[in-house]
């Protein structure tokens, strides 16, 4: 039997303020080293010892590299990209941080509340569909708005398609047709 007690905050409330947290505290700590996540993560790639998937996307998109670079973190070798020894301090460093905040965490409540909490939010994903594998929801996606990279034509500054800018064909069902409504169909 499941009892709920409207004066407690929904789940959803908790899961967003936790994650929420978790994040701004993330950021704080590559923040202090002047880093973004997607420099965070080149970082960790590289310090690997088999970084072949990590170099092979950098022969592709070496600019990635370019405030590493400039920082000295990063150098470019005849078999790669390498970290030096201030990358290699820094990361050092953001790993430290990022222990501290999982050691707070566990801090926050004992190993079987939080081995409880796990479990059961694992069985209430499995439950709206999860499955092994499966990328995680990132972003705010509902009814109306999009994951980052997907914009209608007419968001943030982008061309509108209707005679000058990218054509496409209408279809009756088309949202945004011009002239009040009527497709080029009629």
């Amino acid at each position: 039997m499941t009892t709920t007690d409207d004066s407690m905050p929904p789940l959803r409330f908790w899961l967003q303020a936790a994650a929420g947290r978790y994040a701004e505290e993330s950021d704080a700590a590559l923040r202090s080293e002047a880093l973004d996540r997607r420099e965070w993560r080149l970082l960790k790639g590289l310090a690997r010892p088999d970084s072949a998937a990590v170099q092979e996307r950098l022969s592709r998109h070496p600019h990635r590299l370019e405030r590493l670079t400039r920082r000295g973190w990063v150098a470019s070798a005849d078999d790669g990209w390498h970290l030096t020894d201030d990358g290699r301090s820094g990361l050092e460093r953001i790993r430290t941080r990022f222990t501290a905040l999982r050691e707070r965490v566990s801090a926050a409540a004992s190993s079987d509340d939080l081995a409880v909490t796990a479990a059961s939010l694992e069985a209430i994903a499995r439950e709206l569909g999860w499955e092994e594998g499966q990328r995680h929801h990132r972003g705010r996606h509902r009814e109306g708005h999009r994951p980052r990279g997907q914009h209608h034509p007419h968001e943030h500054g982008r061309p509108h398609p209707h005679g000058h800018g990218r054509p496409h064909e209408h279809r009756r069902e088309h949202h945004c047709a011009p002239h009040g409504g009527r497709t080029l169909e009629g």
